[in-house]
């Protein structure tokens, strides 16, 4: 049973936010104390995964289909079980986020919320769904920041990732559409049409290459942050040649880079 609610949680999704937030906490404090940091890494991973729990609750009729190997359609755990060790979940990342300060904690509980609503409700809503999925990929830098000395150095990142992420979920349900219209979703290219939905995508993505620039991070991060651009533009490239297939992979290496910029923005000294 440890072992299926551990898989529940997907680990390596956890252990990816976690990171993120300990960049964002390294950027808004670079010598941090390591009970914050240890605070900080727990919390993310564990509300990560209470997401990630209920997700999987509220998608267990639909995973019978596309996904029968995970916990719940497997029989290896009980919808209800599920259910309750997600809201365990929720209750212990916030406390964790409590044990920081007064700011990680709102985000910790605004961010619990929204998880739960998302899996519940928003899912399937075109648009809503996609930024919901931006803002809590961002918001873990933006935790990360909430622990450190100088948290506004991170709303960049925030914003950067967030965006990134947005255009990379519309472009998801692109690819998705068909399946989506056999499932009746309404997601975005459903409703508004593929051409706009690939408009939207890109217009995300130019704002996050342009906006990328901004923050006074050093010259090693605007040297990997370029590369993480150019894939970019090459991604908005594909969108708007309707090849969303080769378009998420150029979105996903972009993103990879992204990450290894704010990570160097993290470990270099300003201004280097």
């Amino acid at each position: 049973m440890t072992f299926v609610l551990l898989e529940i949680m997907r680990p390596g999704n956890c252990l990816m936010a976690s990171a993120a937030a300990l960049i964002g906490l390294l950027i808004a404090d670079p010598s941090p104390e390591l009970v914050t940091a240890v605070l900080v890494f727990l919390a993310v991973f564990v509300v990560t995964g209470a997401g990630n729990a209920i997700n999987d609750y509220f998608d267990r009729e639909i995973d019978r289909v596309n996904r029968p190997q995970r916990p719940i359609p497997s029989g290896r755990i009980e919808p209800e079980t599920a259910r309750a060790w997600s809201v365990l979940l929720f209750a212990s990342g916030c406390l964790l986020a409590s044990q920081i300060n007064l700011l990680t904690l709102g985000i910790g509980l605004f961010n619990s919320v929204l998880l739960y609503f998302y899996a519940r409700n928003l899912k399937g809503a075109p648009l809503a769904g996609n930024l919901s999925v931006g803002y809590l990929t961002g918001s873990t830098f933006l935790f990360g920041g909430a622990a450190g000395e100088f948290p506004e150095r991170t709303v960049f990142l925030f914003i950067l990732a967030s965006l990134a992420t947005v255009s990379r979920e519309i472009e998801k349900d692109i690819e998705d559409i068909e399946g989506d219209r056999e499932k009746d979703t309404r997601t975005l290219p459903i409703v508004a049409g593929e051409k706009t939905a690939s408009r939207l995508a890109v217009l995300f993505v130019l704002v996050a290459v342009g906006l990328s620039y901004v923050p006074s991070l050093g010259r090693a991060y605007l040297g990997v942050v370029t590369v993480a651009d150019l894939l970019f533009l090459a991604a908005a490239t594909r969108i708007l040649q309707g090849d969303a297939t080769r378009a998420q992979r150029c979105m996903k290496m972009g993103m990879a880079v992204a990450l290894t910029a704010f990570l160097i923005a993290a470990v270099t000294p300003f201004g280097r």
